[in-house]
Order: C-alpha cells, then structure tokens, then sequence
C-alpha cells in the first residue's frame, strides 16, 4: 500500500469566526503551509485572499504565496483557479497560467471541478437554504479545455467529485485519453450544510469508491466540506486512499478549533494507529506521477 498523502485546506473562502486559524495573506499561508508540512502535510490547496478576507484572483497574489511558500517547505501546491461567478475558461484559469513560466511560483496541480452543482448552503438549525441561486458550472466543454491546457502547463490535474455523477465523467474523461494515470482524484464529501456532496460519511465514500474501474491508476484523496472528515478518514486510510483536512473546510468546534496544524497531526496519528506510513512531499511527487520540482525549496522552515 502507497504511504498516506496527507492535505490540508486552510482557508477555502471562509472567514475566521469562530476558528482563526484561517490564513489569508501571502505570508500567513505560508506559516500555515510550513507548520502543516512539519505535520505531515505533503500537499496544499488554497484560496489567495485579500487582508480583509476577500477573494483575491490575481495572478500576483498566487505568484506570492508560492514564493513565500516555498521558501520555507515543499509542500506540494494546489491552488484554486481563479472562479469568479461568470469567468470564461481563460479568465478561470489567468492566475494558475500567469505563474506557470517561473518554477517558484508555477502549481503543481490544476485542480478541476467535474461537474455542475447548486451550492446553495443549507442551515440545518434554521431548516431553510441561506441562497437559492448559486449555480455553479463546469460544462463538458470547459473540462475538455481544461484538460488540453493542463498539458500545455504541464500542470497534473487534480479532479474533484462532490458525486457519483462527477465521478463517472472523470472516469469518461480518462477513457477519452484526455489526462494521464496515475488520476489524482478528489472526493469532497459534504457536511450537513453542502448537500451538493455525498454526505461525510464512510458509506458516502464507498458508494463513490464502488465506481473506480478495477486495473486503473486512480489515487484517490477524501476531504469533507462544511463537515468532519475525521470519522470517514480512518476507513479511507484502510482502504489505501489519502486524506486532506483543514479549517477551511470545517471549523471543528467540537475538537475545540484546533489549528490545521493541529487537524493535519490528527490524520498522522490516525496513519501511525493503522501502521501506515506518511509520504513526505518526494514520495507524494511519485505516488501522484509528478517530476522533480526544480524549485530549490526548503525542506521546511516554519
């Protein structure tokens, strides 16, 4: 069994009451990065934001974090692409493509959303939606552009799937020849609020798991949006999948909002229960099909 790559997802677009450990400046995602890789985070997806916790879709925001990350770890980067309601396929795309030329700041991953999706959040306690109108978008058309650019970048894609659904056009998507194994896939499960997802649960994850085709390269990562993902983490350790965890997904109120730090060690000592090793970020290059980085980054700073 390959050794756990563990991810963390510090600040997704969420805001830091009641848990502030939510990084949004360069330089404090870059402490959060590093203390994570000190963890056993090997890979990191993130949102670049403004000081006032506003989305920030530049190209030099993203440039900044990667300089600033990797001065101090080498953790592996995800970044979002730059999903501004409305954005054609290049303006999406513009902060990933704009720092892809220098090898500081260019991603490791392109991460890819398979599918269209209400993300409307509902309030459990309120039993009502919050919104009714945030129709998110990723035709076919734009996955098959995304994919051809991924290859110009030289960029891994990194698929998300809220749902089976999602799955089976990854799954189409690789048939079609249009992105290389090993697959890196990422099942976002959901919690009580995002209903777009699988519920967090072990049997959510196993009901996408139960449509990965025997004989191919798929390594598979579950997180849980706006949900725990602790309880489903133990089985996907068991299974032979990764983990990725953080407070931009959930706040953990119940552990006593922890750090990412704190929630990524979690994951490793659920590994070290279960006699599984952590992949360092060397080892999560390999397991994802990746080359060297080429960026001289430190081994971790934090």
């Amino acid at each position: 069994m390959n050794k756990l790559v563990i991810g963390v997802h510090p600040n997704e677009n969420t805001m830091r009451e009641p848990n502030g450990d939510v990084p949004w400046t360069p330089e404090e995602i870059a402490r959060v990065a590093a203390e994570c890789a000190d963890a056993g985070a090997s890979l990191m997806h993130y949102h670049a934001r403004t000081p006032e916790g506003g989305a920030d879709h530049s190209a030099a925001a993203y440039a900044e974090i990667a300089r600033r990350v990797r001065s101090r770890c080498d953790i592996l980067l995800a970044p979002s692409m730059a999903n501004a309601p409305g954005g054609t396929v290049e303006e999406r795309l513009a902060n990933v493509a704009g720092t892809a030329g220098d090898p500081v700041t260019r991603a490791d991953f392109l991460v890819m959303d398979m599918g269209s999706a209400n993300m409307d959040l509902f309030d459990p306690d309120a039993a009502r939606f919050r919104t009714e109108d945030r129709v998110y978008v990723n035709g076919t058309a734009t996955q098959r552009r995304l994919f051809r650019r991924a290859r110009e970048l030289a960029l891994k894609p990194y698929l998300a799937s809220f749902n089976v659904s999602w799955t089976r056009a990854i799954l189409a998507h690789l048939e079609a020849g249009e992105f290389d194994e090993p697959g890196a896939v990422v099942f976002v499960l959901g919690g009580p609020e995002f209903t777009a997802a699988h519920p967090a649960t072990a049997e959510g994850l196993r009901a996408q798991l139960a449509f990965l085709p025997p004989g191919r390269r798929i390594e598979w990562i579950v997180s849980a949006h706006r949900g725990d993902v602790l309880p489903v983490a133990e089985a996907a350790i068991g299974l032979g999948g990764h983990v990725a965890i953080g407070v931009g997904d959930h706040h953990y109120g119940e552990l006593g909002h922890p750090s990412n730090a704190e929630l990524v060690a979690r994951v490793a000592e659920l590994a070290a229960r279960a006699g599984r090793e952590v992949a360092t970020p060397d080892e999560a290059r390999e397991i994802f099909g990746l080359g060297p980085s080429g960026t001289g980054s430190a081994r971790c700073s934090s």
